[in-house]
């Protein structure tokens, strides 16, 4: 009984952080995708060069599989156009 438990535990920890790799990815695709279509649009040249920037920023970390880090770049980015 105490076995089966132990193992579910486990299995329940190990399968928390698959889920958060997978949403980490799709935030970092959506950014990326938010971020080519703001550089489609009229913006003053520093915020250009800052977005420009957090794309190929994020775009590097896409290569590198390190989602959480892209994520980052994206809302940097994200609020650097609200201001």
């Amino acid at each position: 009984m105490w076995n089966r438990l132990f193992v579910a535990v486990i299995v329940a920890f190990l399968l928390i952080p698959v889920r958060a790799f997978a949403d980490a990815e799709q935030d970092c695709e959506k950014g990326i995708t938010m971020l080519k279509a703001e550089l489609k649009k009229k913006h003053p040249d520093d915020v250009r060069q800052r977005l420009q920037q957090a794309l190929s920023n994020a775009q590097n970390e896409v290569t590198e599989n390190d989602w959480p880090e892209c994520v980052t770049f994206v809302t940097e980015a994200r609020k650097g156009l609200r201001r």
